[in-house]
């Protein structure tokens, strides 16, 4: 059997990153959307309340929702599949719309947050091709 040479870059780095932060941020929206509905009173009066209007019920179907869609993605991502670099793609330019909302709520976390949906937006659109040739498919 002869071995091929991939060509995969290291970018594929940030590509499988991108992956693991999707199923961990899925299970972090899970419990978050759980807590809103189960118990609304925790949520209840933090900082975050100065910017939405919405009830705690609608908040945490929204957070379920996201937090499905992320724990399917974020292996699929890892694999190397082309509809899961749509949806990732999708995702990290949404939380970095979502985390540029929150500047003056959370300024150091929204930074951080902005510069890591950046760079793994940036490598799943550039690279995550690189990603399937690495597994040969």
């Amino acid at each position: 059997m002869e071995i091929e040479r991939s060509r995969a870059t290291g970018w594929v780095a940030w590509v499988l990153f991108g992956g693991i932060l999707l199923v961990l941020l899925g299970a972090l929206h899970l419990s978050l959307g759980l807590v809103a509905l189960l118990r609304p009173e925790f949520l209840a009066g933090d900082r975050a309340d100065q910017l939405t209007d919405l009830s705690p019920a609608a908040l945490g179907w929204l957070h379920l929702v996201v937090g499905v869609v992320a724990l399917i993605a974020g292996p699929a991502l890892i694999r190397g599949l082309d509809w899961a670099r749509a949806v990732a793609t999708g995702l990290a330019v949404l939380a970095a719309l979502v985390n540029f909302v929150f500047l003056g709520v959370y300024p150091i976390w929204s930074v951080i947050g902005i510069v890591l949906s950046g760079l793994i937006a940036w490598s799943v659109v550039a690279h995550g091709g690189e990603v399937a040739d690495a597994y040969g498919s």
